[in-house]
């Protein structure tokens, strides 16, 4: 990614938009890895909650990411697919917002009804499967004290 980065922001300054296919499962079942194509857009500021946007992390990674909180000029993301937020993501990070995707071919944009409804269910937490791994985690969590008292 970090060969491709510059690449993706000179496109991004010059001709508005780059498309790729993602890599991973943290956008999952919404952008599958290697399948579903993003269509990434230069970012205007402030992002809006439910902005999926292209960041890089202070570690240096890069992510897709939705916004599910604006609070004092930084943001808090998380990928549908996980459990933890991670807040605190500065305006200078943001790469560029997705603008269209294409699942299972067909495209969808940010104003299309139905992906509207996903979206919502996605940050207000109709994640059955997030309640498994919470609850498999705080159990791992007590099993681990259990066993080094044991």
């Amino acid at each position: 990614m970090d060969e491709i980065v510059p690449i993706i922001k000179e496109q991004l300054k010059t001709d508005g938009e780059v498309r790729f296919t993602p890599k991973g499962i943290s956008m999952m079942p919404l952008l599958r890895s290697g399948v579903d194509v993003v269509t990434l857009g230069k970012a205007t500021f402030p992002l809006k909650k439910y902005d999926i946007a292209l960041y890089q992390r202070d570690t240096g990674e890069y992510v897709l990411h939705r916004v599910i909180k604006v609070k004092d000029g930084t943001y808090t993301m998380r990928g549908d697919n996980q459990a933890l937020a991670e807040p605190g993501i500065r305006e200078d990070q943001i790469i560029g917002v997705v603008t269209k995707f294409t699942h299972q071919g067909k495209t969808y944009t940010p104003d299309n009804f139905n992906y509207k409804v996903y979206e919502r269910m996605r940050v207000y937490g109709a994640r059955p499967h997030m309640k498994y791994l919470k609850t498999r985690r705080y159990l791992g969590k007590i099993k681990r004290k259990v066993l080094k008292q044991g």
